[in-house]
């Protein structure tokens, strides 16, 4: 069976300035790509919402720090803990060696807790929501880098939207492509967040939208992940640290709906 999606794979360019080696990684750059870009949506509804754009790209930039450290750090808790018996404690400090989205939520939510309650105080649920309303923009450049390095091969299928994976290549065969699949789906959020934000909305709406509306998708993407290579998910009861981390999430977000989006004195943000 041919699959609609064809294989292709990013690999590391390496970029020469005379004798000196410069590599470019495919993923790191759209992650890079995909922090400017969320950034940008993010301070453009700051102005908006008429928030003060220094704190608001201050605070992004020690969310996306924070993030990235807990994204580590869960990452060897729960999918590697064999490193931390062999390495230590530095194992949890080599933030380049792997990065769990849940973890990094979880790194975002503790940073914004943290910058806009007590370095910078601010009204934290405005301040919150413009981060919260740019992200998706910004998660579809680094998921669409997951899809062209074949982070989270899934397992074998006849889904016509798979992807044909070469002989010789350790995935060979059919298999789901995880990281397009959720690139897709962030696409569709993308437009409902612009969508959405053309009208008044409570603060604190989109902190608790994203979570509602991605981590049901999630929790159901990861029965999709691969059993047999190496690569395999950890798996705890049956399911990975990610739908755990899905069922977190999503009780989280329904949180914030009932407890300070639906609350009666809930004040409204601006539409553009």
């Amino acid at each position: 069976m041919l699959a609609a999606i064809p294989f292709f794979e990013l690999g590391v360019y390496t970029f020469h300035v005379g004798s000196v080696e410069i590599p470019i990684d495919p993923w790191a750059t759209l992650v890079c790509i995909g922090f400017v870009v969320g950034l940008e949506m993010a301070r453009s509804r700051a102005v908006r919402l008429g928030l003060e754009v220094r704190d608001l790209v201050d605070g992004a930039v020690f969310v996306v720090l924070s993030g990235f450290l807990f994204g580590h750090i869960v990452t060897v808790l729960a999918y590697h803990p064999e490193r931390l018996a062999e390495e230590g404690v530095m194992s949890l400090l080599k933030v380049w060696e792997g990065f769990s989205s849940m973890g990094g939520f979880l790194g975002a939510v503790i940073g914004a807790a943290v910058f806009f309650n007590y370095l910078r105080p601010r009204a934290f649920w405005p301040h919150a929501d413009a981060l919260a309303w740019g992200f998706p923009f910004g998660w579809l450049f680094g998921r669409i880098g997951c899809g062209t390095v074949h982070d989270h091969i899934g397992r074998l299928t006849d889904f016509p939207l798979a992807m044909q994976f070469p002989p010789g290549h350790f995935a060979a065969g059919l298999r789901h492509e995880l990281g397009l699949y959720e690139a897709a789906y962030t696409l569709g959020m993308c437009v409902l967040f612009w969508v959405l934000s053309r009208k008044d909305r409570p603060s604190g709406y989109f902190v608790a939208l994203f979570p509602i509306v991605y981590a049901p998708v999630r929790f159901g993407l990861d029965f999709l992940r691969n059993t047999d290579l190496e690569t395999a998910d950890a798996r705890y009861f049956g399911l990975t640290p990610g739908q755990y981390g899905s069922i977190v999430l999503f009780a989280l977000g329904l949180g914030v709906w009932f407890l300070v989006v639906r609350r009666p004195s809930a004040s409204t943000v601006g539409a553009p």
